[in-house]
């Protein structure tokens, strides 16, 4: 530092130290007791106890153990957990894609249970990214259109599932979804 800028930083620490010394702390409501009732939600709430650096609730089980995430919907604006690159592809459509399931024809019972078995077999043999057509439906409200998401993001199918989005004109537009499957990691 040179001399005059030391200068100039002793000025702002001795304001520092004047405007700080006239701060009183806050009394916390948490530990005060002034906190006398409790929200009626709040009653049924876990407890958390902190052991260590890990936290955990009062059932024993680690916040930090892995818990299986709900798939990634990228018509709803979500995009956490998936790196830029991969949702710029996905959502422009220049993933390939490595399978197609048209649901056109099929009722919600006859769709589901084939939606499940395309998917199931899809990631078995290990496809990234497939294309499922359910058609746009009367006046653009169709069924299939409605359900399909929703059952790519439940169990079992949102398990294999990493992230779903709109497809593009080309490959059949709203009428259409890109399935964005997870990887499956051999264990040694």
């Amino acid at each position: 530092m040179r001399k005059k800028d030391y200068r100039k930083f002793e000025d702002d620490k001795q304001l520092w130290e004047t405007v700080t010394s006239q701060i009183k702390p806050l009394k916390s409501i948490r530990y005060s007791g002034a906190m006398k009732r409790v929200p009626a939600d709040r009653k049924n709430w876990p407890s958390r106890k902190i052991t260590g650096r890990i936290e955990t609730l009062d059932t024993g089980k680690s916040l930090l153990s892995p818990t299986k995430a709900t798939p990634i919907d990228l018509r709803e604006g979500e995009h956490a957990g998936l790196d830029k690159t991969t949702r710029k592809k996905l959502s422009s459509g220049n993933l390939p894609v490595e399978a197609i399931l048209d649901l056109h024809g099929h009722n919600a019972q006859q769709a589901e249970i084939r939606l499940c078995a395309f998917i199931q077999r899809s990631a078995n043999f290990g496809h990234r990214c497939v294309l499922v057509i359910t058609g746009k439906g009367v006046r653009g409200e169709g069924v299939l259109r409605r359900y399909v998401p929703y059952w790519l993001k439940q169990p079992p199918l949102g398990d294999n599932v990493l992230a779903i989005c709109n497809a593009k004109p080309k490959d059949g537009g709203a009428g259409a979804i890109y399935v964005l499957l997870r990887r499956t990691r051999l264990s040694k």
